[in-house]
């Protein structure tokens, strides 16, 4: 393997590494993460539907959810994997897991495959939920934790968050213009109201808990939002410039299903003697530019392969490097990479440096072959103050997601229950 790639990867792992082992001791609000640098590709969806938000029915069908990952390289490890019940705030509920799950509290991943036919060798695993050996009882959150104990002790490998909800409540949800004038043109306002049916609801602005996600992300969820008013077996959530997020703006993508010829957006495809690179083609900041309506998939990712008919295991890897065009550099502002391929993060090793030469910053990620949405977010590295409409721009015509979450715990109760999820989009409705 060339120099150039050794240089690139080995810097990659070691952010990354460094990262995760911040990260293990650092993680109050158990976020999604990635704790082993060689685990890449994580996804965690509906099964035979990537791109859907892990949401299942508390009586969902066996093999409902389906994680999946790889671990590059030639070596097998051993993995098991287990469940907690989280409340709304995604901290460790008061529940023991006989009381939420049923079958084992901790499993094996025994689905493997080898990649077939790749420059980068990596073993492929999954498992799927609920299933023979695990099912969960009770709705809420729920965090999935994969564990490596190849080597006798048990390291965490990664995170992920998932949600069983009852739907016995029903969401009635509608966009409105915007309270604030200044904000008409650029964000998203919601109302909603809630029917409980016959659930008696004694204090609702203690036992009730909603938050609002868009685009399926944690990071900027609104919540937790007492009712605002409640009408017998309703609760109204009509507030004023409360429920708001910024529309921004279509998120950027990239083509790479295929190695055998340039996909939409990419500028240069090489194939080295054991690993490929691929250039996108260069960016511009949109903040001052008019809106233009084109296909996202709301800042996620699909692995796909064109070049041949087989599975997963059949798709490559290949440096990915991206360039943002600026004369100059922003002034106390550093750029980072953004998407769910970041794991929905500001993550060290995506964050972008400034070539004088070039005048643009440049930055890599190492990624499997697919489809990919992707956006620049402006951080202040002092204040650590984001700034996602500084590079992207933002208008009201941007097509997004919107998730409803409604969460109960009866006076008395020891956990947090998830009554409802609705979802609703800004073009179409719900």
């Amino acid at each position: 393997m060339t120099q150039c790639f050794y240089s690139f990867l080995g810097a990659a792992l070691s952010l990354l590494t460094a990262n995760a082992l911040n990260a293990q001791t650092d993680n109050p609000r158990n976020e999604e993460r990635n704790y082993d640098p060689d685990v890449l590709s994580v996804r965690f969806h509906l099964r035979n539907a990537p791109l859907t938000f892990p949401v299942v029915n508390l009586k969902s069908a066996p093999g409902t959810l389906l994680l999946a990952f790889d671990r590059v390289g030639t070596d097998i490890h051993d993995y098991v994997y287990t469940i907690e019940h989280c409340n709304s705030d995604w901290q460790r509920s008061a529940l023991n897991e006989i009381e939420y799950l049923e079958g084992f509290s901790e499993d094996r991943i025994q689905n493997i495959r080898n990649s077939n036919t790749t420059l980068q060798p990596y073993a492929h695993y999954w498992v799927t939920l609920p299933n023979s050996n695990m099912r969960w009882t009770r709705s809420g959150n729920y965090l999935l934790k994969v564990y490596d104990v190849t080597y006798g002790n048990k390291q965490l490998v990664l995170v992920r968050r998932f949600l069983v909800t009852e739907n016995t409540w029903d969401v009635s949800a509608q966009f409105v213009r915007p309270a604030r004038i200044d904000r008409m043109n650029t964000h998203h306002e919601i109302t909603f109201s809630v029917t409980t049916g016959d659930a008696y609801i004694q204090y609702p602005e203690r036992e009730v808990k909603a938050y609002v996600l868009q685009n399926g992300r944690w990071d900027s969820a609104l919540g937790p939002l007492p009712p605002f008013i409640r009408r017998q077996n309703q609760l109204v959530y009509d507030y004023q410039d409360r429920i708001v997020f910024p529309a921004g703006k279509e998120w950027r993508y990239f083509d790479m299903r295929s190695f055998r010829f340039r996909g939409e957006f990419i500028q240069t495809l090489r194939m080295a003697q054991d690993y490929f690179e691929v250039a996108i083609t260069p960016d511009e900041s949109r903040a001052f530019k008019p809106y233009v309506q084109t296909p996202d998939i709301n800042g996620r990712f699909s692995i796909e392969n064109r070049d041949d008919t087989a599975g997963l295991d059949q798709c490559d890897y290949a440096i990915v490097r991206f360039t943002l065009r600026a004369i100059q550099p922003f002034e106390n502002q550093d750029v980072y990479l953004y998407g769910q391929f970041t794991d929905w993060q500001l993550r060290p090793e995506f964050r972008m440096t400034y070539n004088d030469a070039l005048r643009a910053y440049t930055g890599a990620a190492y990624l499997k072959q697919g489809y990919y949405n992707y956006q620049y977010v402006l951080v202040n590295p002092t204040t650590s103050e984001r700034d996602e409409v500084g590079v992207e721009g933002n208008s009201y015509e941007t097509e997004n997601d919107y998730q409803i979450l409604l969460y109960y715990r009866p006076v008395g109760g020891r956990a947090d229950r998830l009554m409802a999820f609705s979802t609703l989009n800004s073009r179409r409705g719900q």
